[in-house]
């Protein structure tokens, strides 16, 4: 082999060392690249599986929150037909109440008449008392006036007996 040969061994070598090293640089580079890109799926896989269990556990607080949603617009309801309920008989307790203040103004006034109907029948009691003791004085001034009429009568019959008697007596005694 001559040296011509040989430094075109050499050559060649060179020249394939440097395009194997260019691809192993090539290789390396794309290799880098290669695990940056696995690294990156790996982190999208892995933040994909993060947020499927987020999008889980948010689709499972949803159903609770769905649940609870539920129970409270029954209660909301319930509540609403209380309020409704309350609110009817307060308007009904108020009516009550404005017809018994009615009444008891009605009463107050029924009161008062009738207070002011007892005064002036107390009035007519004491003229009809003041009345009666002066009919009373009169009646026994009148009884007292008939006894001694009656006492008066007697004495009169009394003495027109006993002024017959003695005419009687005159008479029978003027006859004989």
């Amino acid at each position: 082999m001559s040296t011509d040969d040989a430094n075109r061994l050499n050559e060649i070598n060179s020249e394939l060392q440097g395009i194997l090293a260019a691809r192993l640089a090539e290789l390396a580079t794309a290799m880098k690249g290669a695990e940056s890109a696995t690294r990156q799926i790996v982190a999208g896989e892995m933040e994909a599986a993060r947020y499927k269990q987020l999008a889980e556990s948010l689709t499972g607080e949803m159903g609770d929150m769905k649940r609870e949603l539920g129970a409270l617009k029954a209660r909301a309801d319930e509540v609403r037909a209380q309020h409704a309920a309350m609110t009817a008989d307060r308007d009904k307790l108020r009516g009550e109440v404005n017809r018994l203040e009615g009444e008891a103004r009605d009463g107050n006034a029924e009161g008062d008449r009738l207070r002011g109907r007892s005064r002036q029948l107390e009035e007519e009691a004491d003229t009809v008392k003041r009345e009666n003791d002066a009919l009373r004085k009169k009646s026994d001034a009148l009884e007292q006036n008939i006894a001694k009429a009656k006492k008066l009568r007697e004495e009169l019959t009394q003495s027109l007996s006993a002024l017959n008697a003695q005419m009687q007596g005159l008479n029978l005694g003027g006859k004989d």
